[in-house]
């Protein structure tokens, strides 16, 4: 009697969650607005500002070469009409700045270019920067924000993880090493408990060593038969999951470290490709199993679980409280992922998103 009403209440919260989660104030607007309309009108300029997106759009619709580093000093004087910066196309052409001289562009060297005033050095910097980036970063532009299901997969998977670009190689080994060795301290810590549980769940007994009689058994955590099994199962596979996430993060950095050059190491990267999250996926694995491990001890302990135990409702009061907390996290998860891809989105889409929200500042 006591599992269908405990299975009914655990559906029921659950839906509760998921149906939360598809109500989520972020989430609903991100799918009934994946590219905010706000966005397209800054992104296509206005008085006073660069058209980056004009900029953008020689090179969408194929009128100058897709890669800047190609570009001939017609093509950016081209560019340059697109952004209505055709008034310092003279010094441009006087410095004989062609697409590779354009990438290489800094503030240093803009302000050596003779431009007459600080504000069309100023929108200048602006634009050569966000071209920069472009070129530097060419999937941000594509990116689109997931949808709730898709988002969860990509949290879960640890795929929102992969879609920085324009980073270098130190960058690159930096974020891996800080990155793995959170996973990889976590992982240690929760493989502590769950080696405990799987190591305590064997029966054991207590005898009279002078007697042989007088035996007093108990099974692993009050637990026993199918429900020991299950318990048993959960944790040591959660165990083997944090092991090989722990050991895969320790391998990764020492790979990392061994590289000599920004060149090896973005090399490496490239070779990993979906390997370099493996940790992220085994340590979310563990704490799966880890929580099937706990759920099975809340409801088949013999002393307090939800099975045998049907005279007080306080064991259904402790598992709706856990599900609960659990299930309202739903919508946490997914917009983690959203909001990330937003973000990007957003960063490609704006026109000012170089740091500075105005020349005076910038000055």
């Amino acid at each position: 009697i006591a599992m269908p009403r405990y299975l009914a209440s655990v559906l029921l919260v659950l839906a509760s969650g998921v149906a939360h989660a598809l109500h989520h104030p972020d989430i609903r607007h991100s799918l009934s607005h994946p590219k905010p309309s706000h966005l397209l009108q800054l992104r296509g300029g206005g008085s006073g500002t660069n058209n980056l997106a004009a900029g953008d759009a020689l090179i969408s619709e194929k009128r100058v070469p897709s890669k800047v580093s190609e570009w001939s000093e017609k093509h950016v004087e081209l560019w340059l009409k697109a952004c209505t910066l055709e008034d310092v196309a003279r010094n441009f052409r006087t410095h004989q700045i062609d697409g590779s001289a354009l990438m290489g562009l800094n503030e240093d060297r803009i302000l050596r270019m003779d431009i007459a005033t600080v504000a069309k050095q100023i929108r200048v910097f602006d634009a050569v920067t966000h071209l920069q980036k472009v070129e530097n970063m060419p999937q941000r532009q594509k990116i689109k924000v997931p949808g709730v299901l898709e988002s969860f997969w990509r949290f879960f998977s640890c795929r929102f993880l992969m879609t920085s670009e324009g980073k270098s190689g130190s960058e690159l080994k930096e974020e891996l090493i800080n990155a793995n060795s959170n996973m990889a301290l976590v992982s240690a810590l929760l493989l502590g408990v769950t080696m405990s549980w799987a190591f305590g769940a064997t029966n054991t007994c207590f005898c009279n060593k002078i007697t042989g009689k007088d035996c007093f058994c108990s099974s692993g955590f009050d637990l026993d038969g199918e429900a020991l099994w299950a318990f048993f199962s959960c944790s040591t596979i959660a165990s083997v999951l944090f092991t090989s996430c722990t050991i895969t993060a320790v391998v990764q950095i020492l790979a990392v470290q061994e590289c000599s050059d920004d060149h090896e190491i973005t090399v490496f990267f490239d070779k990993l490709g979906q390997d370099e999250v493996l940790c992220g996926p085994l340590m979310i694995g563990g704490i799966f199993f880890t929580a099937l491990a706990m759920g099975t001890y809340m409801v088949f302990t013999e002393k307090l679980g939800i099975y045998y135990n049907q005279k007080s409702n306080w064991g259904y009061v402790t598992a709706a409280i856990c599900v609960v907390i659990g299930a309202s996290q739903i919508p946490t998860w997914a917009a983690i992922a959203r909001k990330l891809y937003a973000a990007k989105l957003y960063a490609a889409w704006h026109p000012e998103h170089t740091g500075y929200t105005s020349g005076e500042e910038r000055v």
